[in-house]
């Protein structure tokens, strides 16, 4: 007789090296609670304390490394010279409910020192110099007392325009084929790994792109085995906005190739999306190979809204997926 275990989201599970409370991924967006010079308002803190105290895991709000990227604005600037005190402090009240957390790095512009570059105009020594500073930062990170990075290579972030057939059109070692469009990546992932002790890489990666020239799911898992070779623990599903297709059933983006993905690699994956019933999340767990669920905006709107989930055995979030943190590129709900 075979005796089928149901998930639940709130299992003890493994994530790599990390025990997680649960299985629910705390994911950030943008954080523009800070005070002159980028410091963090006292707002900042208490709100990830709620956070932490019922998640199993932390990805924190983007970081910018330039201000002249599109988003720099709607960010914590990586370089303000409070950053390693402010972020101390984050990561310890994280640690303090046996909490990982990952600091995002994503970006849309580049400023190679010189000009503003795209991804075909940018040089080898250009490269070369982004490379350097997302892996300082890294070390950064580190510092500060994050458990890992996780590196924005999805949407339609710079990184993510390397990998992607539709905007690469280089024809050296950067571009052509899908390991020569990975390659900026593989080399940046290798060398974090090979250079800082006992830190998690993570990626935020498209699965694929609904556009005529853009990569297929076939192409994004092989993106995926390309980065967990290299030293990648874990990968993130997301999309460009035209890559949220559901499956035949309607049930959630992405879900319809997580299996497929799953049975690729031998790492974490986080299916990523805006959940709000606690049911809901636990049928995708029970309807599929998945064994994390990532989300953001019922977080904002009730920072620790898991709590009582747990207490009660069900639950609906107080989000209602308007949308508007996100269009207004915020960490605070406008609703509630």
């Amino acid at each position: 007789m075979v005796v089928t275990i149901m998930k639940d989201i709130f299992d003890e599970c493994e994530f790599g090296k990390f025990t997680l409370n649960n299985r629910i991924i705390r994911l950030g967006h943008w954080e523009r609670e800070t005070e002159d010079g980028g410091f963090l308002k006292p707002e900042v803190f208490e709100r990830y304390e709620r956070i932490a105290s019922s998640c199993g895991a932390i990805v924190s709000e983007v970081f910018a490394l330039d201000s002249r990227d599109k988003f720099y604005k709607y960010s914590t600037n990586a370089n303000y010279k409070g950053f390693i005190k402010d972020y101390k402090e984050i990561t310890q009240i994280a640690h303090k409910y046996n909490v990982p957390i990952l600091g995002q790095l994503a970006f849309v512009n580049y400023n190679d020192g010189f000009e503003s570059v795209d991804v075909n105009t940018i040089t080898v020594e250009g490269i070369r110099r982004l490379q350097a500073e997302i892996i300082i930062f890294a070390k950064k990170l580190k510092f500060a007392g994050f458990d890992g990075i996780q590196l924005g290579i999805g949407a339609n972030f710079f990184l993510n325009q390397f990998i992607s057939p539709d905007s690469n059109k280089r024809t050296d070692d950067y571009g052509g084929n899908t390991l020569n469009r990975t390659r900026i990546l593989l080399e940046i992932i290798k060398t974090i790994k090979n250079t800082i002790d006992d830190f998690h890489v993570n990626c935020r990666v498209n699965l694929r792109e609904e556009r005529k020239n853009g990569m297929t799911t076939e192409e994004g898992i092989e993106v995926c085995k390309l980065l967990e070779k290299s030293g990648a623990e874990s990968i993130q599903i997301t999309g460009r906005t035209s890559s949220n297709i559901y499956d035949e059933n309607k049930r959630r983006d992405f879900l319809a190739d997580i299996d497929a993905l799953i049975e690729a690699i031998n790492i974490p994956v986080i299916l990523q999306g805006t959940f709000t019933e606690m049911d809901t999340m636990n049928d995708i767990l029970n309807s599929s190979k998945l064994e994390f669920i990532g989300t953001g905006k019922p977080f904002i709107a009730d920072p620790d809204f898991l709590e009582e989930w747990r207490e009660n055995g069900t639950g609906v979030a107080t989000c209602d997926n308007c949308n508007n943190c996100y269009s207004k590129k915020s960490s605070l709900c406008f609703k509630y």
